[in-house]
């Protein structure tokens, strides 16, 4: 599957230019600069905000493998391509690991390996190598298992080691393999008494987290600082849907045509053949108990009566999906159903009370204790992957998820992707795979191992196969690398994959850039995006006051290369087909210093009159607000008297981008006669504001200071697709 890749190791990457250029930055940062010093943390993006390596995962643990394969041959491309193609085999071979521990069957160990190693899910992941990367969870489990089962410490310490590079290899696993390894705890230590043991891995654990303590000690204060957080709707966005089960990645050769309740990264998609061994593992666990615990007949009944409930639901529920709401009346009987959820859930419920009922299901866990955690986790984790709020094909039931318990955790709400919670899921439903198969062969004996394993192994690398990664091209250079050396670049036009690219070339040439791209932004960069496309001149009045800048603009980019030009002192430094290179030259923020705060003795608009108090009222979390639909948008500040005025304080709160693009103020001694004070583009003012106080968002507009009662400030009508907003609202005298 990796031919393409392997064959053009050093000058493409594997899968797209997008997700896996960000990472191979990052691991040839890591593998360059030395972890926990300060210089480590200043990923040289989003000039000139700092502490930038805290955006993204930092991949130390991926760092172990992929950081030797640079030194060795010189290039962090060829690192992670060799990575990547390796973790198929890597999380093969520590599932083997595990499965072999567990059930000291090799053949179905073998079939664990693949089921883990080359699953579905990794298909729908290949752009993020952190999820790639899952060989250290089931040496951490294989540690756990075998310290219960000898007392030995060094499985301790197996786990430990492992647990802190998983963690350090992708963010999710802290929490979420964290999980699953509290839900061990109590299943195999809390529930059966065992405290020694259950001190010991506490304090493993605690050792093991103190090499990440301070490396999440400043992801944290960074975050704090930055104002980032994880809207609940943005997590809801990356949940999977309950019937996700039936989405496959697109790419896969034999499956990749099932496409049913699909959402951003919730391809959850768990493979005909591992299917049907976990469905066949978990009937043989939930079957009836032994003689000695036969149900009595009623019980009998109400099972049968329980799963026939389930069936007919899950019927309707397919019925609605194929065909739409239906309604079907005989005679004084009125039958109808219009939305899947609701049968849906009935069938699950009636289906898990059923699987309940008999004593046999209460001894499942003295009977099979290894298989019935894994199969209960293999649910639980999927359950998790559904996010804070179910959804079946797109519409929300109504009813709030078991992942609403992870959010209470420290650091749960700062995870945007519940559905990877899938993985952790795939975990276990290979350890399920290979406890069963093992159990099955030994009853059946040499004859038939020889027979199943074979197909079964065709079946499972059936199930997540692609004919190949394929192999895209690396970003384009810039004509004159060399003048950009240990400088600060800002890349045009910007956003998503110009600015990957722009890093890219950052990191690997050694310059600050202005652009970036990672899981968290400034809350400045956003305008600038935006702003690249209306007024890159006002980016430059930002930026300037911090020193020269040289700029890379495509050459298709016809405006700005114009605007660049225009530029007084512009230099060109460099030029090919692709970008041309200019320098401008740093200029001063004119000084602000001094001056008093002006109170405003009322302020008066045609738009949202009743709310104009609310910028006023020293709450950064109150807003005026005017709409993008009105005709006009003017605001008219009324000082009381005439006094001297030369500022404009327009906060935006906490909350960036409600600023008027651009703005004309000017200020009157009567309210009849105007004069201008100040107009232009306020992209410029609104970035400055952001990167001085990220949280605070002071806007200031600054004119000569002049004898003023009335200020006005007005929107002009061509610009009013925007919304303007107005946390609060000052006039200073200068």
């Amino acid at each position: 599957m990796g031919r393409e890749v392997l064959a053009h190791l050093g000058d493409s990457i594997a899968n797209d230019a997008g997700d896996p250029i960000l990472t191979t930055t990052i691991l040839h940062w890591v593998a360059t600069h030395v972890p926990y010093t300060d210089a480590w943390y200043q990923f040289p993006i989003f000039y000139p905000s700092r502490d930038t390596l805290t955006f993204s995962e930092h991949l130390l643990g991926i760092a172990v493998v992929a950081a030797p394969i640079e030194w060795i041959t010189g290039s962090p491309v060829v690192a992670y391509n060799l990575t990547l193609v390796a973790s198929f085999a890597l999380s093969a071979a520590a599932m083997f690991a595990l499965a072999w521990r567990l059930s000291r069957s090799i053949p179905a160990s073998f079939i664990a390996g693949l089921a883990y190693g080359f699953a579905p899910y990794r298909i729908s992941q290949l752009p993020h190598i952190q999820m790639e990367a899952i060989w250290y969870a089931p040496l951490a489990l294989l540690g756990l298992h075998a310290y219960l089962e000898t007392g030995r410490r060094r499985w301790l310490a197996l786990y430990g080691i492992a647990w802190m590079l998983q963690g350090a290899a992708n963010g999710y696993a802290l929490i979420f393999l964290s999980v699953l390894i509290g839900a061990w705890v109590v299943w195999f230590v809390i529930a059966s008494r065992r405290w020694r043991e259950l001190a010991m891995i506490a304090v493993t654990t605690v050792v093991a987290v103190l090499p990440l303590a301070p490396i999440l000690l400043r992801y944290i204060r960074a975050h704090e600082y930055y104002g980032m957080i994880r809207g609940v709707e943005e997590i809801k966005a990356f949940s999977a849907d309950i019937s996700a089960v039936l989405c496959a990645p697109p790419a896969l050769t034999f499956w990749g045509w099932i496409r049913v309740g699909c959402r951003p990264e919730g391809e959850l998609f768990p493979g005909v053949a591992a299917f049907a061994i976990f469905a066949a593992a978990a009937v043989s666990v939930l079957k009836w108990g032994p003689a000695s615990a036969s149900p009595s007949r009623p019980i009998r009944i109400a099972v049968r009566i329980l799963y026939g409930v389930a069936l007919v639901y899950a019927l309707i529920a397919v019925s609605v999906w194929w065909s739409g709401p239906w309604i079907l009346e005989l005679g004084p009987l009125h039958i109808s159903s219009s939305t899947v959820a609701k049968p849906v859930l009935v069938s699950i419920f009636s289906a898990l009370i059923a699987l309940a009922l008999p004593p046999g299901a209460r001894l499942a866990a003295r009977r099979a204790s290894i298989l019935s955690f894994y199969l209960f986790s293999t649910v639980l984790m999927w359950l998790l992957a559904l996010g804070p709020r179910l959804r079946v094909m797109d519409r929300s039931i109504g009813y709030d998820g078991p992942y609403t318990w992870v959010m209470l955790l420290p650091g749960g709400d700062g995870l945007r992707v519940p559905a990877r919670f899938w993985m952790v899921a795939v975990l276990c439903l290979a350890t399920v795979i290979a406890l069963f198969l093992a159990e099955l062969l030994k009853r059946r004996g040499q004859g038939f191992t020889r027979l199943v394993v074979p197909i079964l192994a065709v079946l499972v690398l059936a199930d997540g196969w692609v004919s190949a990664i394929p192999a895209q091209p690396l970003p384009p250079d810039v004509p004159n690398p060399a003048a950009l050396a240990g400088r600060t670049v800002l890349d045009l036009p910007a956003g998503d994959y110009p600015d990957i690219a722009a890093q890219y070339r950052a990191v690997r040439g050694g310059w600050r850039t202005v652009n970036g791209y990672s899981g968290f932004l400034p809350p400045y960069y956003p305008i600038v995006v935006n702003a690249a496309k209306e007024d890159v001149a006002g980016i430059l009045d930002a930026f300037l006051p911090y020193g020269d800048i040289d700029v890379v603009v495509a050459r298709d980019a016809s405006e700005q290369q114009a605007t660049l030009r225009r530029q007084p002192g512009v230099l060109i430094t460099g030029e090919n087909t692709v970008f041309t290179q200019f320098r401008v030259r740093g200029r001063p923020e004119p000084a602000r210093d001094g001056g008093v705060r002006i109170p405003i003795a009322s302020l008066s608009s045609p738009c949202e009159a009743p709310a104009l108090r609310q910028a006023l009222d020293r709450n950064v979390d109150t807003y005026w607000v005017c709409g993008p639909e009105l005709d006009e948008q003017q605001l008219t500040i009324d000082l009381g008297r005439v006094q001297t005025a030369g500022a404009v304080l327009h906060d935006e709160g906490p909350h960036a981008g409600n600023f008027p693009r651009r703005l004309v103020i000017e200020t009157s001694e009567d309210g009849s006669t105007w004069s201008p004070a100040w107009a232009g583009n306020a992209w410029g003012p609104a970035i400055s504001a952001a990167m001085r106080n990220p949280k605070a968002n002071h806007i200031w507009f600054v004119f000569d200071p002049r004898p003023a009662r009335f200020i006005r400030l007005t929107h002009p009508r061509e610009e009013q697709h925007y919304i303007w907003a107005i946390a609060d609202l000052e006039v200073w005298s200068k």
